[in-house]
């Protein structure tokens, strides 16, 4: 066994003591042995947090970020120092505390407007809520095709898109078409009743709102003339 494994596996007592004798000559290897390993406590994350030498190395402050042991002020510090990519999976761990993933979340908010297409692709789909909500109305359509696929996304953030006349044509026909949220009856009026969503979308979805429904969305002055002449073609309101 190497010593990265033998200390990964130490007991609560040896690691206590081990750390104890040996934090200030740590190597990397073996400091994040020592943050990986089970009975690691918050005096021994605060020793390495507090330990300039292994604080530099990029895998001990993304540990000690990670670790739900760390004391939260050591943590919050660290995050500063992350790289977008692990900011985006932290974000989302519940094992980390609220107040850590809060830090976390608002330095992605102020880095979001620097990130590439790809980027901001990959980061909608597997996001917290935080940056979901900043993500909504990206101006490129395959990061809300993205968003789409995130657990995370609530019915209440698509509605507000369904409903915006911020949404772009291309995001209300993806809403329109995606097999999970258009089944929301909320979300297929609100797209029926947004003078943006493509006509073609609007109308493939009349067949399943209710008749009192129907009757307002044909009164709506904002209504298309073509998805309400869908609509006399559905029922018998007058035209």
């Amino acid at each position: 066994m190497n010593s990265a494994n033998r200390i990964q596996s130490l007991p609560r007592e040896e690691l206590v003591d081990f750390v104890k004798e040996n934090v200030r000559q740590l190597i990397e290897d073996e400091a994040v042995a020592v943050l990986d390993n089970p009975y690691v406590t918050p005096g021994i994350c605060q020793a390495i947090a507090q330990t300039q030498r292994l604080a530099a190395f990029y895998s001990v402050r993304l540990r000690l970020v990670a670790n739900k042991h760390t004391p939260q002020a050591h943590a919050v510090k660290f995050v500063h120092y992350l790289y977008w990519s692990d900011l985006v999976r932290l974000s989302v761990d519940v094992k980390i505390p609220a107040p850590v993933r809060r830090a976390i979340d608002n330095i992605l908010l102020t880095k979001i407007e620097k990130l590439t297409l790809g980027e901001r692709i990959a980061s909608a789909k597997r996001c917290s809520h935080a940056l979901i909500k900043a993500l909504l109305f990206d101006p490129d359509p395959r990061v809300f095709e993205a968003l789409l696929v995130n657990q995370r996304v609530r019915e209440d953030d698509l509605l507000l898109v369904a409903s915006s006349d911020r949404a772009s044509a291309a995001q209300l026909q993806l809403l329109a078409q995606d097999q999970k949220w258009s089944y929301r009856y909320s979300i297929r009026k609100a797209l029926v009743m947004n003078p943006l969503t493509p006509r073609s979308a609007a109308a493939s979805l009349l067949r399943s709102l209710t008749p009192r429904d129907l009757q307002m969305i044909h009164r709506n002055p904002k209504t298309t003339v073509y998805v309400r002449r869908c609509i006399e073609r559905l029922t018998s309101v007058p035209a």
